[in-house]
């Protein structure tokens, strides 16, 4: 999301820069995940430059316990680093290690343990607490984060009904409360709740076991739910105010420019419930059928609820394929709508979903007619999610549907890992990985190595997926992890309007910011406007491309469709190793 253009971020921007642009330069030590490894997982150590040294690894009474001779220097395009590639992953045995080279110590310590993402999971489960609307934050669930209720959302107009937005009057309302603040911003949007919804309960479907036994300290409504399902449900709440009586969808509940720096009661700007559209009204049907199947044995009439609501909702969108979204002139809020949209991946997936919740043989016509594409997942795509559906769900769908489905799967996991294999960093990313929340493509595409791994039972995946949450939490050319509040560095100047405005130093932990990549939307690079964020990206490569600075909300905001593939690859992890 866009910000709005202050004299605060002037001010902001001039007091960090020289605090954050430090972290350009290139990085001495070992590079690693922070937060350690369990004992069976893959360990790798990347180590910039070249050296003749090897690499002693030496218990907390000093004993030597692995030794390593230089390996190999590689050249990583996308930092323009020289880097040498250590494994360690014999290291097997619980307990915290010190790095040694050339008989100096280096970096920082490593943890070899079980559950050493348990307390990452639930922060950044629990950050969905605290993007919670139209409610208080109370301090026994909130700490020193607690705030009052901001956007009621009790009376929100209809765009296009009032006379500000060219109708009559004061305009048509509707009730639209509770949900997920979006990002740094105080919308709320149904295309991003959807697959963010959808990336948790994915999580549930394929972890039970694991979540169940997680608890985070939010307020109960729903005593018999599990905390997972209740969070989630907070959002679907909201979802189901946004849909008319004719089944569209409104895409979204904002102001008509983006706030400042506030707390969410100082954000009194009227809100509007902007545009019914195809996009939207089908990725809130795909996420109403899928929780109607997740929510269906523990509260029946609920799922009901959502699943009349999901065919009503592709009803809609079958009488409305064309209707895409088309931002007003006077909205400045986020779009969530990219060129080339034909609306045929979010089809794909909502008639996945629905025919699994139903078994209606229309909605696997529907499928069949529309095949599936080779693509990761997004926002602005969606076929994956109907790809991991399918094939997860083989007994259900049509035999070449599944084979489909999973070619799909399997071929980007493929193609992960070879990428993987190669690079410097062992990360499996792509070059189109590095673009605007570049961080949430690292843990998408974990996503889709861990879904191979569900597929096929081949650990190789799992190795991919953990490299790609070590690069998150440390083995970055960063040196830091992205995650607030973990690891021996990280993020402390998020863009994110209750973190830049409580008055309180931490940031709420468990916040996955958008990450590097060459952008710079909010430097100001055509000049045009009076203020810009300090230039972060000195150096010409996207894993450089990074400020942690209040300003920077191309690289330093967060947002709930980032936070949420973090969820399911550390919690799939914890699952896997813990067995």
């Amino acid at each position: 999301m866009n910000i709005q253009k202050n004299a605060f971020f002037r001010i902001c921007a001039v007091v960090s820069a020289a605090i954050s642009l430090t972290a350009v330069s290139a990085v001495a030590g070992p590079l690693v995940n922070q937060l350690g490894f369990a004992p069976d997982a893959e360990k790798i150590v990347v180590y910039p430059g070249s050296d003749a040294n090897g690499l002693e690894v030496r218990d907390l009474n000093g004993k030597t316990v692995l030794k390593l001779d230089a390996p190999m220097v590689y050249d990583w395009d996308f930092s323009g680093e020289e880097v040498q590639t250590f494994d360690i992953s014999a290291l097997k045995a619980p307990g915290t290690y010190r790095l040694f080279r050339g008989g100096e110590y280096v970096g920082t310590p490593i943890v070899v343990g079980k559950n050493v993402y348990n307390d990452l999971v639930k922060a950044s489960l629990k950050w969905f607490y605290y993007q919670r609307s139209s409610m208080a934050l109370a301090p026994e669930y909130a700490g020193k984060w607690a705030r009052a209720m901001g956007h009621k959302d009790d009376k929100v107009i209809v765009y296009g009904s009032d006379k500000v937005t060219g109708g009559k009057g004061s305009g048509k309302t509707i009730k639209s409360d509770r949900g997920w603040y979006d990002a740094g911003d105080y919308g709320k949007y149904i295309v991003n709740s959807g697959i963010t919804v959808f990336t948790l309960l994915e999580a549930y479907e394929n972890f039970p076991k694991y979540l169940d036994s997680l608890t985070w300290n939010i307020p109960r409504e729903f005593a018999k739910y599990p905390e997972i399902l209740e969070e989630v449900r907070y959002n679907l709440d909201w979802m189901l105010t946004m849909q008319d009586k004719d089944g569209g969808v409104y895409h979204k509940v904002t102001t008509l420019k983006f706030g400042g720096s506030v707390m969410p009661e100082k954000d009194d700007a009227p809100r509007y419930a902007i545009l019914k559209n195809v996009t939207a009204t089908l990725d809130f049907a795909a996420v109403m059928a899928q929780a109607s199947v997740v929510y269906r044995n523990i509260d029946k009439a609920y799922a009901d609820n959502m699943l009349k609501a999901a065919e009503k909702a592709y009803a809609w969108a079958k009488k409305n394929p064309k209707a895409f979204y088309k931002q007003p002139v006077d909205v400045q809020t986020g779009n969530y709508m990219h060129d080339g949209e034909d609306g045929k991946d979010e089809f794909r997936w909502a008639a996945a979903e629905l025919f699994r919740a139903t078994k209606k043989k229309n909605y696997q016509d529907d499928l069949k007619a529309n095949p599936f594409t080779p693509d990761g997942a997004w926002w602005g795509n969606v076929n994956m999610l109907a790809a991991f559906r399918v094939a997860q769900d083989s007994a259900s769908f049509d035999k070449d549907l599944v084979a489909a489905a999973k070619k799909v799967v399997l071929d980007e996991a493929n193609n992960l890992r070879a990428v993987g294999d190669t690079s410097g960093y062992h990360l499996p990313a792509f070059p189109w990985s590095w673009n605007w929340g570049s961080n949430s493509a690292m843990a998408n595409n974990g996503m889709v190595l861990v879904h191979a791994y569900l597929l096929t039972g081949d650990r190789s995946y799992v190795d991919g997926a953990q490299q790609c949450l070590d690069y998150l939490l440390g083995k970055n050319p960063m040196d830091i992890t992205y995650v607030t509040g973990f690891g021996y560095r990280s993020p402390r100047n998020p863009h994110h309007r209750p973190s830049e405005s409580d008055m309180v130093d931490d940031p709420v932990p468990g916040m996955l910011v958008g990450g590097p990549h060459l952008g710079k939307q909010d430097i100001n690079l055509d000049g045009t406007e009076s203020w810009k964020c300090p230039d972060y990206a000195a150096a010409d490569k996207p894993a450089l491309a990074y400020i942690d600075n209040r300003c920077s909300y191309a690289t330093n905001e967060v947002a709930i469709n980032w936070n949420a593939p973090l969820v399911y690859l550390a919690a799939a992890l914890e699952a896997i190793y813990g067995k």
